[in-house]
């Protein structure tokens, strides 16, 4: 999650710019930590921002439940395929590649996609490539590429003992706090309840 719009302008620059990128994610890459990410840069190959592909632009992500390999490469016709950058494998699940392209699809803009199982295939035209202008950067929320840590649950205030006086309450916590969970052994402070004042 800490690729900037500048690193994802760099890394299209040039396919020695882009294959760094590729191979630093594959080093880095971790379930949980926002790797979906990188398509945001990859869709930007398929934009006027790169001048140094031809033809049509195809992006195939296939996986499995520990690792996902990206493979990219260009046509001309013929069915003729030809492989921009060597494949590359990110130690992530493809389910994360899924989910973030479903909840944050302006991250593969203008790429059309295709999934049927495991794997997802992302394109574009020669002609639609060549006309499609970059989209605006937009900021990402980590939610739809990450798996954050559960918030600490409330934990919930001790039952009075049964031999404490009824005017001897606990102290209740501020209703916008979490309580922290008590140490073993630790000690309740008890506060009294003062009657209420008569006017």
């Amino acid at each position: 999650m800490q690729l900037r719009d500048a690193h994802i302008v760099s890394a299209v620059s040039s396919s020695e710019a882009m294959e760094a990128l590729l191979t630093r994610f594959a080093v880095i890459s971790a379930p949980g930590k926002g790797a979906p990410i990188v398509l945001a840069a990859l869709a930007r190959l398929g934009t006027t921002a790169c001048d140094w592909i031809d033809g049509e632009l195809r992006i195939e992500i296939v996986g499995d439940e520990a690792q996902t390999k990206i493979a990219i490469s260009t046509s001309l016709g013929d069915h003729f395929r030809e492989k921009i950058f060597p494949d590359v494998v990110l130690r992530v699940p493809v389910e994360e590649f899924s989910r973030g392209i479903k909840r944050a699809p302006r991250l593969i803009e203008p790429l059309q996609v295709k999934e049927s199982g495991k794997r997802i295939v992302l394109s574009i035209s020669q002609e639609v490539r060549k006309t499609s202008l970059p989209p605006p950067m937009v900021k990402i929320d980590p939610e739809s590429l990450m798996e954050l840590p559960e918030t600490v649950p409330m934990v919930p205030m001790m039952a009075v003992p049964l031999d404490v006086p009824s005017n001897v309450l606990p102290m209740a916590p501020p209703a916008d706090s979490v309580a922290p969970a008590a140490k073993p052994g630790a000690r309740v402070v008890l506060r009294r309840r003062e009657p209420p004042t008569e006017k």
